[in-house]
């Protein structure tokens, strides 16, 4: 877990949110995010509003702009390493530009969702380990839960980006690549043409008429 970088996203949102879960004989497990996200926090001492801002190294100046805010879990989230009816998302699809946002497109049981691209940047340096769970929370609503291995590292809302106006830019582009695609392989077939060799230099070729005795 790249803790900079889930910093850099509270920063940049304005807003460090601290979540505690509270494990079975008493302990304690942090997490943080912008209210979009919450990462889990290993390693660390027990973060509180007052100091939260300065374990990140966050200028003073900064702080006084940024909410910060201490609570329990929220409990329409499940935090168990596995929960009943989750479904693992294993496709894979390129991420897409629209509106100012990196997205990456995730296959659901009910169709296409989407996740903000950087969200998923704190979670690089466990790429190889890392998969995407879908879960619905109480009151069915769906979230996205980022496993290192079988444990939870970290919780990401869906991005709703979907509208006419996005599925029309999608639909354009893939016309737009299947006319290259097209105007590719032409230029390949014409290519081959080019350098086919005439019928006195192939192999076992026949000259023909006029070829001479």
């Amino acid at each position: 877990m790249k803790l900079k970088k889930v910093a850099a996203l509270c920063n940049a949102n304005k807003a460090f949110f601290l979540f505690d879960e509270n494990r079975e004989g008493g302990e304690i497990r942090q997490w943080l995010g912008d209210g979009y996200s919450m990462y889990l926090l290993s390693g660390l001492p027990i973060l509180d509003e007052n100091n939260v801002c300065a374990m990140f190294d966050i200028p003073e100046k900064k702080r006084k702009k940024c909410r910060t805010k201490r609570q329990p879990v929220p409990k329409v989230y499940s935090l168990e390493d596995w929960e009943r009816g989750e479904r693992a998302i294993n496709d894979e699809w390129p991420t897409v530009e629209y509106d100012g946002r990196i997205v990456k497109p995730l296959s659901t049981s009910d169709g296409m969702t989407f996740v903000q691209d950087k969200y998923l940047a704190p979670l690089e340096d466990i790429a190889d380990y890392l998969r995407l769970f879908e879960r619905a929370d109480t009151n069915w609503g769906k979230y996205i839960v980022a496993k290192n291995g079988m444990e939870i590292a970290a919780i990401i809302m869906p991005y709703d980006i979907i509208s006419a106006g996005f599925v029309e830019e999608l639909e354009s582009l893939a016309y737009k690549c299947r006319q290259t695609l097209e105007a590719k392989k032409q230029q390949e077939y014409l290519k081959a043409l080019e350098r086919e060799p005439g019928p006195l230099f192939r192999e076992g070729g026949d000259a023909g008429e006029g070829g001479g005795e």
